[in-house]
């Protein structure tokens, strides 16, 4: 999207200067530019319009930047409701209805869904790969049950979006004497990739005094189950809205670990505010909009240049990309080599990928999708050392030299040049000899260079000194 031209950026005292300086060349028989002069009052004149024009030709309102945002086919973003997550106990069970409004404070807000709130507190277990989840589910025959997933770390992680695949699936079984029964889920975590509510529909009839809860994680690929301290029966959304629907934007916004009682339809609840999922925003101006466009568009997801293609990769929703490498052995043909933070790029993964990069990649290229090709190394070193704990010393030095080296792919590994940063530890007294043992038959001596292919990893494992 182009800048819009500031048109309002030459002062009236610039303007006359100029002009005076080109009159000599124009009329050179004009030798008077002193103020006196009709023609410099004239000049005058004429420089104080053009000025007039560029200002009110530079001035940008509101109308013309809606006018704007209508041909590029969008609008001004509304003000949106904060949305939080709020644990919620009491003495006895209680039913309350979508739509009901909580007042935290004097921000009003509205349960999103129908929530049953159970006083005794269940138990969670994990076990053979499954969670086992044992509580009172009488008051959910025929119901929907929420469980909240919540991941502890999600720094690193592309949350997935409608239109891409899951990283798995989730069963949910419920188990009584009576045999099992298998229940209906709407899964928000995406196979517990990211956090989310996964919501299970009970049966109508069943025996509670028995009745366990399981879930079960079904994969292609191996994936470990999280541990059961992720998962909450007692967590539930809410929106800030009031009763007809208002909202108050960033001003409806309140902060997390609040706790507080509160009488509902006449009945007691205690709530503690556990999470904030979207903090309220305020309506955007059409010039906040334009602003943010013009930022959306230098990040578009095409892919022009090698940055770009690691760009698209690392941002794929549903992958935790780790490093990523970009190379073309042939033209029209684009090879992309994704290490995940696993190590090993999983189905559902390989086609989330196939779906952004070949969405993004020009007409008439090919994309290729590889994974890292390991060179697992054992590093041998002859040298002196001031003992045990110069040994230990060593170690730790090699390791913080060849770390680099461990995070690029296609890398040139100088053995003279590693020779040396080696030998330069101040715990080594003498450095005689190095090897570097790579497998597949490798085998670099200090005087030996080597540049692993493009999909080439260097991973250092076994160290050595003798």
């Amino acid at each position: 999207m182009p800048e819009l031209e500031n048109l309002d950026d030459v002062s009236f005292s610039e303007l006359m200067k100029k002009s005076v300086s080109e009159i000599p060349q124009l009329c050179p028989e004009w030798t008077d530019f002193n103020a006196h002069d009709p023609g410099i009052t004239f000049l005058e004149m004429l420089m104080w319009l053009t000025e007039m024009q560029r200002y009110y030709l530079s001035q940008i309102t509101e109308d013309h930047l809606e006018s704007y945002l209508h041909l590029l086919g969008t609008t001004a973003r509304m003000a949106e409701p904060s949305v939080i997550l709020a644990r919620f106990s009491s003495e006895e069970n209680i039913s309350i209805k979508k739509g009901t409004v909580l007042n935290i404070g004097n921000i009003p807000y509205q349960f999103v869904e129908d929530m049953i709130i159970v006083p005794d507190k269940p138990e969670i277990i994990s076990e053979n790969g499954k969670i086992l989840i044992r509580q009172r589910f009488a008051p959910f025959k025929g119901k929907y049950m929420p469980l909240y997933f919540s991941l502890k770390n999600e720094k690193n992680i592309n949350p997935i979006k409608d239109g891409f695949y899951s990283r798995a699936e989730v069963k949910a079984c419920l188990i009584t004497q009576n045999g099992e029964v298998d229940c209906s889920v709407k899964d928000g975590t995406y196979g517990l990739y990211q956090s989310g509510f996964i919501t299970i529909k009970l049966p109508e009839e069943f025996d509670e005094s028995t009745a366990i809860l399981r879930l079960e994680l079904i994969s292609e690929n191996k994936l470990e189950l999280p541990q059961k301290s992720c998962f909450n029966c007692d967590v539930h959304k809410l929106i800030q809205l009031d009763k007809d629907g208002n909202t108050l934007g960033a001003g409806g916004t309140v902060k997390e670990n609040i706790e507080f009682s509160a009488d509902i339809e006449g009945q007691k609840i205690n709530v503690s505010v556990y999470k904030e999922l979207l903090i309220g925003r305020n309506a955007e101006t059409p010039e906040d909009a334009f602003n943010r466009l013009k930022l959306e568009q230098r990040h578009m997801p095409r892919a022009v240049n090698k940055e770009d293609y690691v760009r698209i990769a690392m941002e794929t929703p549903g992958v935790r990309a780790k490093l990523v490498n970009v190379f073309s052995k042939e033209p029209g043909r684009v090879s992309v080599c994704v290490k995940t933070v696993s190590g090993s790029l999983h189905e559902n993964e390989m086609k989330n990928l196939r779906k952004v990069l070949f969405e993004a990649k020009p007409v008439g290229t090919e994309i290729e999708i590889l994974t890292p090709v390991i060179f697992s190394a054992r590093l041998v070193v002859t040298a002196k050392t001031d003992g045990w704990a110069g040994i230990r010393k060593l170690t730790e030095h090699i390791g913080s030299v060849f770390e680099p080296l461990a995070k690029r792919m296609g890398v040139f590994i100088n053995m003279p040049d590693l020779f040396r940063q080696i030998g330069s530890s101040p715990n080594v007294t003498e450095m005689k000899s190095m090897k570097l043992r790579m497998g597949k038959g490798i085998e670099l001596t200090e005087n030996d260079t080597l540049k692993l292919p493009e999909d080439g990893l260097l991973s250092l494992g076994e160290i050595m000194i003798q």
